[in-house]
């Protein structure tokens, strides 16, 4: 089974539904209907089901994006995902995974 690892920082906005996807550099493929496992620091903390994917560029985010991600603004998304992967040029591409939880571990 696949995993998708967050920082601690998310887990209790995910577990309360407030976060619902989860923006990744790069190009990646996720399949409708998946199972994956959410991790925290590489440890299973819910399963949870993708409802689908889609890749962007930086520069196509939206604030719908950031609210979805549990951001009050594309501002403040991008300002973490810098943080979290370095400089981001606005042409590169992300990967927006859907999911909803399943059920807590």
């Amino acid at each position: 089974m696949r995993r998708i690892n967050f920082n601690p920082e998310y887990v209790g906005l995910i577990l309360r539904g407030r976060k619902s996807t989860t923006v990744r550099k790069g190009k990646r493929r996720y399949a409708k209907g998946e199972v994956v496992e959410l991790t925290v620091n590489h440890k299973p903390f819910a399963k949870a089901r993708v409802l689908g994917s889609e890749v962007k560029r930086i520069a196509e985010l939206t604030d719908e994006d950031a609210r979805r991600d549990g951001f009050a603004s594309r501002e403040e998304l991008l300002r973490v995902l810098r943080r979290i992967y370095g400089k981001l040029s606005e042409s590169e591409f992300v990967t927006i995974v859907h999911f909803e939880v399943m059920v807590v571990i």
